[in-house]
């Protein structure tokens, strides 16, 4: 019987296909191909936990540019064009991934708009983990935390974070991602903890209890040697109006996809292996993934250009045809078997624009001019709070 580690059973980031042609926005079919094709490579990579269950040999990946239909002469064209470059012969058994077609879905009516966004403030640990957090003695560690959990002056709070030694599997090396989840689990209400990109820790405003903007949050006391290991000072802070991390209009186009995927090779048994493989990723490996895809902004900050497409499966993926076909020359192999895959999806992706005429900061708590203004509704008590 074969275990399970729950921690895998999350959202992660969908990396690019290729590291020199990231997604672009609004670039829905090439991005759903490359997204597919990115997570198949790294399905068959022998570098997941599922290795042993899969082929002794690899397949090439590769996306075309061209659109084709579900129907076997289109299935036949792209084999044709498969044979048709020497160079790819060698590289049997092959994925290649055509779009279909692709339907505009509107999300609402009216214009592209979709939200004002921000980031919620935050401070970042200077350290990169794993922190040696195993301090030997029966007094935790603490970090005290200031934030306004609805956004205003009054409601200024204080949040303490212990550190036990008895919160980790190995206290001597903790991982930033370890110690956000033990943190969150057991003690954040005010605000959230997270992993950077490059394995350090953030703490952000914003939890179960509290907004996330407008907020601030500032690190105002702690234990000399924790603050020391995970690289925080007395005094890191940050607010909703530091001017580095402005508000942002966000703007959505969405889109009813089909994705063909076609498993080619000169060996029968092998591509029934393979297409038996690419049928359990679709339809069962995905879903400790949610069978969705999704791009690397929304873990990471620093990727430029932001990349926030979002794909999900539709749960409908379905074999719609099968071909052989014989390979000019009678090579010992004399014939190329494949089978089409089609898999429906839907892809949404987003692009934030920065507000750069005032107000240019969302939700403030008080606006209030000092010019005499006419009777009626004017500037003063934002009664949304």
């Amino acid at each position: 019987m074969s275990n399970e580690d729950l921690t895998t059973r999350k959202y992660i980031a969908t990396e690019p296909f290729a590291a020199n042609d990231p997604p672009k926005f609004s670039q829905l079919v090439e991005t759903a191909k490359d997204a597919i094709a990115s997570e198949l490579t790294s399905f068959f990579s022998y570098k997941t936990t599922d290795a042993l269950t899969k082929s002794q040999e690899i397949p090439s990946i590769q996306k075309f540019g061209l659109g084709a239909s579900g129907n076997e002469n289109s299935l036949e064209t792209v084999v044709n064009l498969i044979m048709a470059y020497g160079d790819t012969l060698d590289k049997f058994p092959m994925i290649s991934i055509t779009s279909m077609n692709l339907r505009e879905k509107k999300m609402h009516l009216g214009d592209n708009f979709v939200a004002h966004v921000q980031y919620p403030p935050s401070i970042v640990s200077d350290n990169v983990g794993p922190y040696d957090l195993d301090h030997g003695s029966d007094d935790a560690w603490y970090l005290d935390i200031t934030t306004y959990p609805d956004g205003s002056d009054s409601s200024e709070t204080t949040s303490r974070i212990t550190f036990n030694s008895s919160m980790f599997e190995d206290p001597t090396s903790v991982t930033a991602e370890e110690l956000a989840r033990r943190i969150n689990m057991i003690q954040a209400l005010y605000y959230t903890c997270a992993e950077t990109h490059d394995g350090k820790l953030r703490i952000s405003t914003g939890g179960p209890c509290a907004v996330a903007v407008p907020n601030s949050i500032e690190v105002v006391d702690g234990s000399y040697q924790l603050l020391l290991r995970l690289g925080f000072s007395v005094g890191d802070s940050d607010t909703y109006l530091n001017t580095d991390n402005p508000p942002k209009n966000r703007y959505g186009i969405a889109g009813d996809l089909s994705i063909n995927v076609d498993v080619v090779s000169d060996d029968l048994n092998t591509r029934t292996e393979l297409a038996d493989l690419v049928y359990n990723y679709f339809t069962f490996y995905m879903e400790k993934r949610r069978f969705q895809l999704l791009g690397r902004s929304y873990f990471d900050r620093s990727v430029s250009p932001e990349e926030w497409f979002h794909i999900c499966f539709k749960n409908q993926f379905s074999w719609s045809s099968e071909i052989a076909k014989p390979r000019q020359g009678g090579e010992q192999y004399s014939q190329i078997y494949a089978i089409r895959g089609t898999i429906p999806i839907f892809i949404e992706d987003f692009i934030d624009r920065k507000i750069v005429t005032a107000p240019v900061f969302l939700d403030r708590d008080n606006i209030s001019y000092d010019e005499d203004l006419p009777d009626g509704d004017y500037p003063g008590t934002n009664y949304k709070l």
